[in-house]
């Protein structure tokens, strides 16, 4: 086999590695053993791995700000952690001493707590979910 086939197949398999490991780091050496591979049919041996380093750290540099941007993205919260920040209505006094209390959340029932007592038909914010009961506080009532 031809030092350029088989820096072609090296690209290759480190591409099917890229798509097992979507870390989008394997990819930029890819297409550096692409590169590398193209000049090694037309010049000596030596001059594959010089551009296969060069163009690996070029790339890996040139694309670091992306990278970096996709990774400090928020997570997106799902199932219950989707409901922080949502507001609901008291349907059971909440009681912090007497550990009593029922939101409704859209058409779901849930058992809250909160740092004082919120009366029935109050609304709330929900703050943090522990299991089943939501920690809850008080908003200011609004007028109509």
């Amino acid at each position: 086999m031809s030092p350029g086939v088989a820096w072609l197949v090296a690209a290759i398999i480190l591409l099917i590695v890229e798509v097992f490991t979507t870390t989008f780091f394997i990819i930029w050496v890819a297409i550096a053993a692409f590169i590398a591979g193209i000049f090694a049919f037309f010049s000596p041996q030596w001059v594959p791995w010089v551009v296969f380093v060069v163009a690996s750290v070029f790339l890996l540099w040139i694309t670091r700000p992306l990278v970096k941007k996709l990774h400090e993205r928020l997570p997106f919260r799902t199932n219950v952690d989707a409901l922080v920040g949502t507001t609901g209505i008291v349907i059971e006094t909440i009681d912090p001493v007497a550990n009593t209390g029922r939101v409704r959340l859209g058409s779901d029932e849930w058992r809250a707590r909160a740092d004082q007592i919120v009366e029935v038909g109050s609304r709330v914010k929900v703050t943090d979910i522990s299991g089943a009961t939501l920690s809850v506080e008080p908003l200011p009532p609004t007028e109509g």
